[in-house]
């Protein structure tokens, strides 16, 4: 998942590269609940983490920036602190990500936006086979930590808003190191955000009145590698080939279809330690999902299903999020994480072609 965080840099200081910027620093507290995915970590049910906020950020209300993104485009910096509620189990956290936030102004005062970070976390109570043992949420001090969620914003005065957000956090690894089940806490953060020049809401989003009719297919390659079992270093690869067709819903969303083929050695060495067979190391599956588009940054998620898997050691179902960057008018570069239920598979880099 580190992947995914040095592709979210690429994309974050991209968007700088934009013209005109106003910024600014808010500041928020955070309530929010824990809960349990599986029975493996039914021991952190009713930890409530509290935590504090502060960003440092940037606001491009500038027509040109509104017309590359199609949104109103805010990127910046995140700190946070966490008492995770369980001190002797979960411990505390600190940590430190990169945000990108389009916007939409609804009226003078309103504005909504929805939210996407990634970075790291450092958490103090990991697991540990001798003194943390009942911690199979992540296994390593130092972890991945990713949040999503939407925005709204009111502002009282015209450089002050407040600020009431509804977050999805998630702190893992992303299947580098097990145990992996993740610790996952949804919340509501409460803040207050002060930009040092006042920003300008009234330009509008341009979305074009017609949509093309066509369906573009793409042709993708993507990589990754990770262990086979638990405490193990050394890592295997898993190739892959993707065939799909986008279709333009309006000119922010649009829907997927795609055909995935895959190899992948690292669970095929995982049935040998089974001392099970590997018939197979290929699957092929297909999905449908969902994105939007931010000019040259892109975001889907899709949920698909295996139709041709022998090797039978995941859920038939599951689930991926790719974010990827349009270099020129038929080539993009890609991060993406997998999963199967609740927990991550791999987190893959891909290469996007165009073919028509």
């Amino acid at each position: 998942m580190r992947t995914i965080l040095l592709f979210f840099c690429f994309v974050f200081f991209s968007s700088l590269l934009l013209g005109q910027q106003i910024r600014g620093i808010s500041f928020a507290g955070n309530t929010t609940a824990a809960f349990a995915q599986t029975n493996r970590v039914s021991n952190i049910s009713g930890a409530k983490p509290q935590g504090i906020q502060f960003d440092y950020y940037k606001l491009g209300d500038s027509q040109e920036n509104i017309n590359v993104c199609n949104c109103i485009p805010k990127s910046g910096i995140s700190f946070s602190y966490f008492n995770l509620d369980k001190p002797d189990l979960l411990g505390n956290a600190l940590s430190a990500s990169l945000f990108i936030e389009p916007q939409y102004s609804i009226t003078n005062r309103y504005v909504f936006a929805i939210r996407a970070q990634a970075g790291f976390v450092y958490a103090t109570k990991k697991f540990d086979i001798n003194t943390n043992p009942g911690n199979l949420t992540y296994s390593s001090n130092i972890s991945n930590y990713l949040a999503l969620g939407i925005s709204n914003y009111y502002f009282i005065n015209p450089k002050t808003a407040l600020n009431l957000s509804f977050i999805f956090n998630h702190i893992s690894n992303g299947g580098i190191k097990d145990p992996n089940n993740g610790l996952n806490f949804p919340g509501v953060n409460i803040g207050l955000n002060y930009f040092f020049e006042k920003p300008n809401y009234d330009k509008r989003v341009r979305v074009k009145p017609k949509v093309e009719k066509s369906i573009s297919s793409y042709l993708t390659l993507f990589y990754a590698a990770t262990t086979s079992s638990n405490f193990a270093t050394k890592k295997y690869s898993i190739f892959g080939l993707e065939l799909s067709g986008v279709k333009k819903i309006n000119g922010v969303l649009f829907t997927t279809a795609t055909f995935s083929l895959y190899q992948d050695k690292a669970v095929q060495q995982k049935l040998r330690q089974d001392s099970l067979s590997a018939q197979s190391q290929y699957r092929y599956g297909i999905a449908s999902g969902i994105g939007f588009n931010m000019g040259k940054v892109n975001f889907a998620s899709s949920l698909g299903v295996y139709v041709y898997d022998p090797i039978n050691y995941y859920a038939r179902i599951y689930h991926q999020h790719e974010l990827s960057y349009q270099l020129n008018k038929q080539w993009a570069i890609g991060v993406n994480l997998k999963a199967h239920t609740y927990i991550a598979n791999y987190t893959d880099i891909r290469i996007k072609y165009l073919l028509n």
